[in-house]
């Protein structure tokens, strides 16, 4: 017989999706202002079976930890929205939006897919830069998908859990039994890099004699298809209820900070400026193939922290739909960080045109032989040019968040 997730105490024949009663404890209890303090079980979380569990994951990411633990989080805190988003794949025609999934848009602006912006601009990984060649820097490889970043997650929204190395079916079922899903790390060599490749968890919601289940991972990237087996597994992540918050905006901030300096100190954005640098004495001996790849590895960093990171600290996105989860939102919403949040806006979003700008130069290019001569040191001129603006922009959300930093220091007791 399976054992889908369910509420303490129903019977197997109960099992019905229903809406719960939203967990009470966010509204003032576990607030910024008012902590909870202790341990408290979970009091919401929707009753039903793995088939039936319809919590999006995001678009923007595979199934990596911040990935199951925003659905997971929607899960217990009953966060739903209605699928209104109109995407022209819905309607049978083609998306012009490169990675279109079906609900892709969505999430930029419903709950959910906020909190998903919000966990992982908070854990520090969207403002990593991508290393050279598409390789983790030191500071990747530290914070992402590593137990420092599930505690900081875990300890930002205030829940206790308990990682298992060992009797993981034991551990699972007793969690099942609890009506609370399991997160499961998977046995991979290393942290995957980035969010194209970042397959790395799963969320178990059921069990079937010694068969694990799992839910339809919608919207993911990537989405497996299958549930993993128990040997494939190695640790589980188990949440145990509400605790107190260990971390808030300000740790989070300060946590940003921690990346962004550590890539400063590596000269993360230097590496990719230098490479376009010195045309005529470095480059033009390489072969058509070598000077592509130059140009594909400068396109791989352009797709930093324009929607992950900017959507977390635009302005408007602190009303309507934040209304469940304000308690998370109320530090960036302080009226005196509007005007360092409205920088980063305005940054990323240039950023945002300047990254296409690479794209677009490098989509439209002919890889000739005969063009790369030709044209290789405008385009190098080019690359270098439109690469210092981005990390001039970079530095300009530096700024703001040392100044974010700053305000919330002095503000606390």
């Amino acid at each position: 017989m399976s054992d889908p997730v369910k509420k303490p105490g129903q019977q197997p024949e109960s099992y019905q999706p229903q809406k719960p009663e939203m967990m009470r404890v966010l509204e003032g209890v576990q607030s910024a202002a008012k902590p909870a303090t202790g341990q408290h079980a979970f009091t919401g979380g929707a009753a039903v079976k793995p088939t039936d569990y319809d919590f999006l994951f995001s678009p923007f990411r595979d199934m990596d930890f911040t990935n199951c633990f925003t659905s997971l989080y929607a899960y217990l805190e009953d966060i739903r929205e209605p699928d209104d988003y109109d995407c022209a794949k819905k309607r049978g025609e083609p998306c012009r939006h490169p990675d279109c999934h079906h609900a892709c848009w969505q999430t930029m602006k419903n709950q959910a897919g906020s909190l998903f912006f919000l966990f992982d601009t908070m854990s520090g990984r969207s403002a990593t830069v991508r290393g050279w060649g598409n390789k983790p820097t030191a500071i990747y490889s530290e914070i992402y998908d590593t137990d420092d970043m599930i505690d900081f997650l875990m300890g930002f929204v205030g829940y206790g859990y308990v990682k298992h190395t060992d009797n993981l079916m034991e551990h699972v079922r007793a969690s099942l039994n609890e009506g609370i899903p399991v997160i499961a790390r998977l046995k991979k060599g290393g942290a995957a890099y980035l969010d194209g490749e970042g397959d790395s968890f799963r969320l178990i919601t059921g069990c079937d004699g010694g068969k694990l289940l799992m839910p339809k991972p919608q919207g993911s990237q990537k989405a497996p298809k299958k549930a993993p087996k128990l040997n494939e597994i190695d640790s589980v992540y188990v949440l145990t209820g509400r605790a107190q918050r260990k971390h808030t905006q300000l740790d989070g901030l300060r946590r940003i900070k921690r990346v962004m300096d550590a890539d400063r100190e590596a000269g993360a954005w230097d590496q990719y400026i230098h490479a376009f640098e010195g045309y005529h004495e470095r480059l033009q001996g390489l072969s058509s193939d070598a000077f592509k790849q130059l140009f594909e590895f400068a396109c791989k960093v352009a797709v930093w922290n324009c929607h992950n990171f900017a959507e977390v600290f635009r302005w408007h996105k602190g009303e309507g739909v934040f209304d469940g989860a304000n308690w998370i939102w109320a530090d960036i919403r302080r009226p005196e960080l509007k005007e360092p949040c409205c920088r980063i806006d305005w940054a990323c979003d240039r950023s945002h045109t300047l990254q296409w700008q690479l794209h677009h130069i490098y989509d439209g290019h002919e890889w000739s032989e005969k063009n790369v001569h030709r044209l290789g040191w405008g385009m190098c001129e080019t690359f270098a040019m439109i690469l210092r603006e981005i990390k001039a922009e970079d530095e300009i959300v530096y700024g703001a968040v040392c100044e974010m930093i700053g305000i919330l220091e002095e503000a606390t007791p």
